[in-house]
């Protein structure tokens, strides 16, 4: 029994020897194979680091205003008569916009017209008597106020008239108009909306901690969902004279140029403002990065010995972002040709192959 029980352990040893031997053998053999297997290059785009000043920009929300903006109303009550412009039109300064009727007030000028020539009439005659000794200094003096009280009614009856012709204060556009033929207005009644596009002015207001960075002259972009692939170009005008008690923000308000007319008062968009001194750093596209919760890298392409392209990862630290680039503070040097596209497929060391003819 001893010897038969021997003969079985020894048969299992060989077995499971050789079982486990030969596993640890085929392993062993797939590893060598996978050493000097080859893998293809990985098709991968690329971009060149490059050193460039960068300024800290604040971002916050601002709207537009006409520099010269109104709701042009009738000052004096009246019939409309005429209306003489189209809803959306371009008007010069002095256009006429609308007409009350005047012909009430245009028969009191000329009664006013003819007081005033009889006026004038009487104060030559006193003028005459005064000076041929005919005449009282008083008689002269009645006549000279007589004839001032005429003009200055003639004088009032103008600017009346003047009034019931409502024109353009401004050159700008006309919004949609707000009276019809006939219709009795009042003073106040809205006739039209009138607003200058060019230039526009952007407000916006910063937390008091900026105060110390803004000063007027400095640049600022404007970008509003109606064009999101263009921005709008302006300058800081003028700074609040207080820091708003209720907000701690200080007003600032820029202007902008606006020859095409593509902005509109009212608009409300995204303004960046350039504050503080420019910072010195590497900057990358913001695709060559890649994020994760251990660190963010890129991967850096560099000349193998065999002149192959080789790709190795770079722990990199981002300062800033903005407008599709990253500032780096450390990891990449200016110069470095880093990949902007296919990291995904990346491992450390491995062979790559440049094709920029479709940038991300």
């Amino acid at each position: 029994m001893t010897k038969q029980f021997a003969m079985v352990v020894v048969i299992l040893v060989v077995a499971f020897g050789a079982i486990f031997g030969g596993k640890f053998y085929a392993d062993h053999q797939a590893a060598v194979a996978a050493a000097h297997r080859s893998f293809p290059p990985t098709t991968v785009s690329t971009a060149v680091a490059h050193e460039e000043p960068w300024s800290s920009q604040v971002s916050v929300v601002g709207s537009l205003e006409a520099v010269n903006g109104t709701e042009v109303t009738a000052q004096i009550a009246g019939n409309v008569t005429q209306v003489a412009f189209r809803s959306g039109a371009h008007v010069r300064k002095g256009d006429l916009l609308v007409r009350l009727d005047d012909s009430s007030q245009l028969a009191l000028l000329h009664a006013d017209q003819a007081k005033l020539q009889l006026a004038r009439a009487t104060l030559a005659r006193a003028q005459k008597l005064y000076a041929a000794h005919a005449g009282s200094q008083s008689d002269l003096q009645t006549a000279e106020a007589t004839s001032g009280a005429a003009q200055a009614a003639v004088e009032g009856d103008q600017a009346t008239l003047k009034k019931l012709d409502i024109a353009a204060p401004f050159g700008g556009v006309l919004g949609i108009r707000e009276v019809s033929l006939g219709q009795y207005v009042s003073p106040g009644t809205a006739v039209v909306n009138l607003q200058s596009y060019d230039p526009l002015l952007l407000d916006f207001s910063l937390p008091q901690s900026n105060v110390s960075e803004i000063a007027v002259g400095q640049n600022v972009t404007f970008t509003v969902n109606a064009y999101p692939d263009k921005s709008f170009k302006g300058r800081v005008t003028a700074i609040g004279s207080q820091v708003d008690p209720a907000t701690r923000n200080i007003a600032l308000q820029a202007t902008l140029a606006n020859p095409d007319a593509l902005l509109r008062p009212g608009m409300y968009g995204n303004a960046e403002l350039a504050v503080g001194q420019a910072r010195h750093g590497v900057v990358v596209p913001n695709t060559a990065i890649t994020y994760n919760t251990f660190g963010d890298n890129v991967y850096v392409v560099t000349a193998g010995a065999d002149h192959a392209l080789v790709a190795h990862e770079r722990v990199v630290r981002v300062l800033d972002q903005r407008d599709g680039s990253a500032l780096i503070a450390s990891g990449v040097k200016a110069g470095d040709t880093v990949v902007t596209a296919g990291q995904n497929k990346l491992r450390d060391g491995a062979q790559v192959s440049v094709d920029n003819s479709v940038q991300p």
